[in-house]
């Protein structure tokens, strides 16, 4: 999803004319946003960091400034569409899941926060490993984890193998 996509889903408009202050914070825009804005900013995307900040000041936002809560509240309620949106798209036992935006998206946030390092056995990519995210619980078992962060692990590809869609082994913070 782009900041367009979040504030149209917001404000129920196809072509947002305004945002909050913490939303523009939130993309990384320049608050009062300048003419043109939308046509510079519209097509970032709306990231689970940004989700997370955002969530957080919007609700701070509803409560302690009564003129700004209507607003917060149709944000976090675009919020939520936004995730919805993720979880259900694409299919997870889809052959092209793992080219899916919502995958890939995912896939780099599992590497920001578990490291570059197969948590099974600890090889990197400077010993030679090349590092796949990895499913704890199969897709084709559990197709409603696909997109849950908390269901990934990083493993070299030795070990990926190894542990096949069969095994359930969670090597998470064992090395």
């Amino acid at each position: 999803m782009r900041l367009i996509d979040y504030l149209a889903s917001k404000y129920k408009v196809s072509k947002p004319t305004t945002m909050l202050s913490c939303e523009a914070k939130a993309f990384g825009i320049p608050y009062p946003p300048e003419s043109g804005w939308l046509a510079k900013y519209g097509d970032r995307e709306f990231t689970p960091d940004i989700a997370k900040t955002l969530t957080k000041s919007l609700t701070r936002l509803i409560e302690r400034d009564a003129k700004n809560a209507d607003s917060a509240k149709l944000g976090l309620k675009a919020i939520e569409r936004a995730y919805l949106q993720l979880k259900t798209k694409p299919e997870a036992n889809s052959s092209d899941f793992l080219q899916s935006k919502a995958w890939k998206r995912l896939r780099l946030e599992a590497f920001k926060n578990y490291g570059n390092t197969c948590q099974c056995c600890g090889a990197s990519p400077s010993n030679g490993a090349i590092l796949n995210v990895d499913h704890i619980k199969p897709r084709r078992l559990f197709p409603e984890l696909a997109l849950d962060l908390k269901n990934l692990q990083i493993l070299c590809g030795d070990c990926n193998e190894g542990k096949g869609n069969w095994d359930m082994s969670d090597w998470r913070n064992k090395t």
